[in-house]
């Protein structure tokens, strides 16, 4: 029988390195005949009801790899709303709630539903995010990076540089939020939690002068960051994931960013979670500028091709790398829900789900005995 469980029961039981393991390990099999993915969907329903406008998005992400024996999908749905140039939930927004259906590459079975989206222990955040957006750290980063400048005080900024400090011995961050209580009490609690030094800056420039690695972890619709800013060696990661259906709805005139394109065009390359991705929901920091041709597609490159080796990571210490973590994948989503229904089947969590197999008359040759 299936195993209906909580990733709550079993999330904390994953270490954060680990859970970078597990990605990257996923992602190697992103394009080759051992794993299947779909590009994120993502389907916006416009509605504009007494409390405020607002969209109701259905997020689809599907995929799996015969490497950890599953293939699945993972569901969610919320609400979200445009608030001047950023991206806010509407002022009544039920929780979140995902649900990962996982079943066996092999058998075909239903082995468990998830509820919920795995968090990362030690953040705020959900655990796929953060962990993907610092896969190939090791081959896109300098060496001796150890400084790092901040965009954003919510929830992926805090996770995503809490994960760093597990991965490199961070010395000191920066970090700039237009809002001075937000950055200023963001630097408080990642000193606290991390034991690195973060100082708050009152001018967004600040943030990228003399770091190793910049995050951009903001929720605008508009870029934060300026090429010019940027210097060289410097290691860029972002994850403003725009879809064209934003601008279907009526909330955007255009599609989301978060990277300008002079930042762009001082990159030596580009990395992309997934340039299928960027294409199908027409993303603002890496589509449009290929139509508009501010870059080419010969500068972007999947982050499959620099895990497996097709494609070199960093090779000087001068290069200025960016790498867009642009829309969660379900070869990732699925290799991390069935890690924790591993974990929930051996510690004993969830309960048990009497779905019974059924006869499948077209699949299983019933046809002939049906029509005589």
């Amino acid at each position: 029988m299936a195993l209906f469980f909580h990733s709550q029961d079993v999330d904390e039981l994953v270490p954060f390195p680990e859970a970078v393991s597990i990605t990257e390990a996923a992602l190697r099999k992103f394009a080759t005949p051992e794993g299947v993915n779909a590009p994120r969907k993502r389907l916006n329903l416009h509605r504009n009801v007494g409390e405020a406008p607002f969209d109701t998005v259905l997020n689809i992400y599907a995929g799996g790899a015969a490497t950890y024996g599953a293939v699945g999908a993972q569901v969610a749905l919320h609400r979200k709303a445009i608030v001047g140039d950023q991206q806010r939930r509407p002022p009544y927004n039920p929780d979140q709630t995902e649900l990962a259906v996982i079943y066996d590459t092999d058998s075909g079975t239903l082995l468990g539903i998830m509820a919920h989206r795995p968090k990362h222990a030690a953040g705020v955040a959900d655990l796929r995010t953060p962990a993907t957006s610092l896969a190939g750290l090791d081959r896109l980063a300098k060496d001796g990076a150890r400084t790092v400048g901040i965009y954003g005080s919510g929830n992926q900024a805090y996770s995503t540089f809490v994960g760093l400090t597990e991965l490199r011995e961070i010395e000191s961050a920066k970090v700039f939020s237009p809002t001075p209580s937000h950055r200023e009490a963001f630097a408080r609690k990642m000193t606290e939690i991390t034991g690195v030094p973060v100082q708050p800056v009152e001018e967004a420039p600040r943030a990228a002068q003399d770091v190793d690695i910049v995050l951009c972890m903001t929720n605008t619709n508009v870029p934060v960051i300026d090429g010019s800013w940027l210097e060289p060696g410097q290691y860029i990661i972002s994850v403003i994931g725009s879809n064209i259906e934003l601008v279907k709805s009526g909330n955007l005139d255009k599609p989301r960013r978060e990277i300008d394109d002079g930042t762009l065009r001082r990159c030596d390359f580009i990395v992309a979670l997934s340039r299928e991705q960027a294409v199908d929901s027409q993303q603002g920091d890496i589509y449009w500028p290929v139509q508009d041709g501010v870059i080419t597609w010969d500068k972007v490159v999947d982050i499959a091709d620099i895990l497996t080796g097709k494609a070199p990571g960093r090779t000087s210490d001068d290069q200025i790398i960016l790498y867009k973590n642009q829309g969660g994948q379900g070869i990732v989503d699925i290799a991390l829900a069935k890690k924790l229904y591993d974990l929930a089947r051996e510690h004993g969590k969830g309960f048990e789900l009497d779905i019974r197999a059924r006869e499948n008359w077209w699949v299983q040759g019933g046809r002939e005995d049906y029509w005589t």
